[in-house]
């Protein structure tokens, strides 16, 4: 594995710590929501539930990729 390739990983990791905190962190305010009784249709719950999607898609697309690099830089 050449260096580039090294740091290449090591950036990725970096994201989906940071990204792994997100999903967490909207995970507990749907809980907290969820836990005031806040209505399923309500707006808050809406776009809390929207930004969980959109951090926990994210976080998954950048682990497929970097698990796929990960494979590929083995096989060398």
């Amino acid at each position: 594995m050449t260096k580039e390739e090294k740091r290449l990983l090591l950036r990725q990791a970096v994201k989906l710590t940071t990204l792994g905190a997100k999903v967490e962190r909207e995970r507990n305010r749907l809980k907290m929501l969820v836990e005031r009784g806040v209505p399923y249709s309500a707006p808050e719950m809406l776009e809390t539930l929207e930004r969980f999607i959109q951090a926990d898609a994210e976080w998954k697309r950048l682990e497929a990729e970097h698990l796929a690099l990960q494979e590929r830089f083995k096989r060398r």
